[in-house]
């Protein structure tokens, strides 16, 4: 059997600009001084390892790998 379409295979990186949510741990987790570079991080990282970025609602981003 093949991979489903849509799964998540890890989550490469979670970024925010609120300290109050930074985790710690793997994945690696990053705080940004604002908007524009938790933006610039997540693109940056989705591009040197082929993953998607998605924009949560809280504001901070995830990087995936499908």
């Amino acid at each position: 059997m093949g991979k489903e379409e849509g799964q998540i295979n890890g989550i490469l990186a979670f970024i925010t600009t609120d300290n109050s949510r930074y985790l710690g741990g793997a994945p690696l987790s990053l705080i940004a001084s604002d908007e524009e570079e938790m933006l610039e991080i997540a693109d940056d990282i989705s591009e040197a390892f082929l993953g998607n970025i998605l924009k949560l609602k809280s504001g901070d981003c995830l990087v995936i790998k499908k």
